[in-house]
């Protein structure tokens, strides 16, 4: 019998070192937690349109940002106002963006984390012409947005992504023109 509660005792010291490996309580009653995973979950970040960029447990894909004359309207908007024009020397930015969740926990995924920089300036989203309303992204599932900014006309825009979830920012570049040369011989 002795032999038995010994190891019954030494199984039990066993689970419970390994349910305390990540999470648990400080000498402070504090809890805290860990978590693992192969992306960077913190750190600015660089990229250009149609590259997937890994921001933590999620991929952004800037698939286009442009200046636009008319731009396109999402089918939900952010706002059911009336869109208003730009004014005089204005123009609108816009940037279709795909947010993938490749990590285990959920996603908040929100339009108004966005913002564009243009010249000088930096402009928050235009809601009359963004959508779709903000989402909480489970593992495997992703959201495509149009995000529509107005400002200053004829400047190249950079866009802007700040996502609560992840400690740093995302700056995306409009890719660079390609030339193409022919042989004239």
């Amino acid at each position: 019998m002795p032999v038995i509660a010994l190891l019954v005792m030494t199984s039990c010291l066993m689970w419970a070192s390994a349910c305390d490996s990540g999470n648990g309580e400080s000498a402070d009653g504090s809890t805290t937690s860990t978590t693992s995973g192969e992306g960077s979950q913190s750190g600015d970040i660089e990229g250009r349109v149609g590259m997937a960029i890994k921001v933590g447990e999620a991929v952004v894909t800037v698939r286009a940002l442009q200046a636009t004359f008319q731009p396109a309207m999402p089918e939900r908007r952010l706002s059911e106002q009336t869109p208003v024009a730009p004014a005089a020397g204005e123009s609108f930015y816009q940037a279709r963006v795909r947010v993938e969740n490749k990590g285990v926990s959920p996603l908040r995924v929100d339009a108004v984390d966005f913002a564009c920089a243009v010249g000088d300036a930096v402009v928050n989203i235009e809601p009359t012409r963004s959508g779709p309303l903000p989402r909480s992204l489970l593992k495997g599932t992703s959201l495509d947005l149009l995000l529509t900014f107005k400002a200053q006309a004829g400047f190249e825009p950079i866009l802007l992504y700040s996502p609560p979830w992840y400690d740093g920012a995302v700056r995306v570049s409009p890719q660079s023109e390609e030339t193409t040369t022919t042989d004239t011989t």
